[in-house]
């Protein structure tokens, strides 16, 4: 049976994950960025879950030397930020192609970004 999480799954919910053993942590639960949390039911117990966290992806477009690229990061990020938590977002990712990811790294670390994992990015779209 698929149903809505419910308060008394939690336990359930931390011991599936800390089995596991992915080092990651779960959503805010309570958080409206949190869409989306169902739970699969068999005799009684959850033995699965699924959650939908509202993710913002960040697109950087940027040309000139690369003194004139730093300065439009600098002056674009904090007014993004500012904007997206007014918004409610509490973070975004930024997927960096592979040709430029070694030498952009830099870049994104000095601006507050940190690489979270080496696990490869997939995406579903849900246009019929």
């Amino acid at each position: 049976m698929i149903r809505d999480l419910e308060d008394k799954d939690m336990q359930e919910i931390f011991s599936i994950h800390n089995e596991q053993g992915f080092e990651y942590a779960l959503p805010e639960f309570s958080s409206p960025l949190v869409l989306v949390k169902k739970v699969r039911v068999e005799n009684g117990r959850v033995v699965g879950a699924m959650f939908l966290r509202l993710t913002a992806e960040a697109f950087l477009l940027v040309e000139g030397s690369p003194i004139q690229k730093a300065r439009s990061i600098e002056e674009l990020q904090p007014e993004v930020d500012r904007e997206a938590f007014v918004k409610g977002l509490d973070e975004y990712v930024c997927v960096v192609p592979p040709e430029i990811a070694e030498t952009f790294a830099p870049v994104l670390e000095k601006r507050g970004f940190e690489k979270l994992r080496e696990w490869p990015l997939w995406q579903r779209s849900l246009n019929a």
